[in-house]
């Protein structure tokens, strides 16, 4: 990931916008929302460092070249936008290409810009010309940028679900029609043309899609406990399963749960996909099976997968959510049970929220991949491109990644009641849109999911779908910007 562009000829007192008094615009934040649209138009961080950016106290303005005759012009939302921001009056707008590509017409005919508004007689394009050289954004689109990507919306006074989340029902995203759609990652095609008009012989870097499957292993059959057993046979109709369930507490055997967790990860092995397993160490509650990492059979299968170079990361429990000290507990019990290493993960039952990403940090993880709606599939944040999340609270990148997740099984089964063609076919669109702005489609399977026959069918329906990405490697990306 290529350093933050630096800032020069700046002076940081004077053009520091606010939305509220907790939430503010600096120079750095607006830096580094232009460098994350820079990274997902396909600009390599040498090209980047020829640039200078001066922020002043109504518009950014970025040159491109030593001598000052290539600029990109980025207005700032005006103080009547902002003050409609913080009382939670969000709008989107539309905007047009400059000129319309060769391919990704279909996929993304437009753009939809939120924490926008339209100016009387602007032009309706998202960039235009204003000369040899010279253009000019239509719309404050770092502001746009800082806002999707840290989910600034989930900070404002709404109505949580039961769970304690932001329902999707209640984000701009859903209620403006383009929750199906990376927008962050669209603007990044739009700022290429917009880079191309100023050098019509540049290309930029090509992105290839990416897959990044994982696994919560929410339940492995250890300890033995009669109403799982029962379920095998009376909600899976699977009595073979309940036999194991006895067995599995014996040596030499595994409960099915543990077994179901191998034979999902040797279906992605045998297509040459990657795949994670990320486990839990809470406490049972209603919420939380309650098994230890450290337990002799959970590290034998701990040591399969990693000997077949399969990745193991977190899954703190429920009860986690906003509590950093238990956070905190049950990611050193997954260290002594993993290791040391780099570990990422995601929240159980996706109990996140922006706070979320400090209490991560602090702990020293890795990555988060929570951001994604239990209810409905797509892109939470605006983007399938992994980031470092903008703290406000710090005025900072984050020290972890966020790999957003796209889609989760019971998000297509249970929550939007989708026929099994359905839901393929929602995949299918889900994966060429990452496939469109080179991104990373990321999936999650339950492990015990594989037991019921419905879920299985669909996941082995849908592998198919995914071998023609490549492999995402995290560690890569999550050391280039540690260095």
């Amino acid at each position: 990931m290529p350093p933050p562009i630096p800032v020069r000829k700046v002076q940081p007192t004077l053009h520091i916008q606010r939305i509220s008094p907790q939430v503010r615009i600096t120079p750095q934040a607006r830096c580094y929302a232009i460098a994350e649209l820079a990274r997902r138009a396909g600009i390599t961080p040498e090209f980047q460092k020829h640039w200078t950016i001066r922020v002043d106290a109504k518009e950014t303005i970025v040159t491109l070249d030593s001598s000052g005759n290539k600029t990109i012009v980025f207005p700032h939302a005006s103080p009547d936008l902002l003050r409609e921001l913080s009382a939670g009056r969000i709008r989107t707008v539309r905007r047009r290409w400059m000129y319309t590509p060769k391919n990704t017409t279909t996929l993304i005919p437009n753009f939809l810009v939120p924490f926008a508004r339209d100016i009387d007689n602007f032009p309706r394009t998202l960039f235009v010309s204003r000369g040899a050289g010279k253009l000019e954004c239509t719309v404050d689109l770092p502001l746009s940028i800082l806002m999707t990507l840290s989910r600034w919306e989930e900070t404002l006074k709404r109505e949580l679900d039961p769970h304690g989340r932001f329902p999707a029902k209640d984000s701009i995203a859903s209620r403006d029609g383009f929750l199906h759609r990376p927008i962050v990652d669209e603007y990044g095609l739009a700022f290429q043309q917009a880079v191309q008009v100023c050098y019509p012989g540049w290309q930029p870097v090509q992105k290839n899609l990416r897959i990044k499957l994982s696994h919560d292993a929410d339940h492995v059959g250890i300890p033995f406990r009669w109403k799982d057993t029962i379920r095998h046979t009376t909600h899976h109709r699977r009595p073979l399963d309940s036999a194991r369930d006895l067995f599995g507490v014996m040596p030499g055997f595994e409960p099915s749960d543990l077994r179901a967790l191998r034979q999902i990860v040797s279906l992605s092995l045998s297509r040459n996909l990657d795949s994670a397993v990320y486990w839990k160490a809470s406490q049972p509650t209603p919420r939380d099976s309650g098994y230890d990492p450290r337990h002799r059979k959970i590290r034998d299968i701990i040591a399969w997968l990693i000997e077949n170079q399969v990745e193991c990361g977190v899954q703190p429990g429920y009860e986690t959510f906003r509590a950093p000290e238990k956070l905190r507990r049950e990611i050193q019990i997954l260290r002594e049970a993993m290791g040391t290493g780099p570990l990422g993960g995601r929240q159980h039952y996706l109990r996140w929220c922006p706070e979320t990403w400090i209490h991560w940090e602090t702990c020293g993880l890795a990555y988060d991949s929570s951001v994604c709606f239990a209810e409905q599939i797509g892109f939470r944040a605006g983007t399938c491109v992994p980031y470092r999340p903008w703290l406000f609270t710090l005025n900072r990148a984050a020290e972890l990644l966020e790999i957003p997740l796209l889609v989760m099984d019971r998000t297509l089964l249970n929550y939007m009641k989708l026929t099994n063609e359905q839901s393929v076919d929602a995949v299918r669109d889900c994966l060429e849109r990452c496939r469109a702005v080179g991104g990373v489609f990321t999936l999650v399977w339950h492990n015990n999911h594989l037991l019921d026959p419905e879920f299985k069918s669909l996941y082995l329906k849908i592998l198919p779908l995914l071998v023609d990405g490549e492999r995402y490697d995290w560690t890569r990306e999550y050391s280039s910007h540690s260095e």
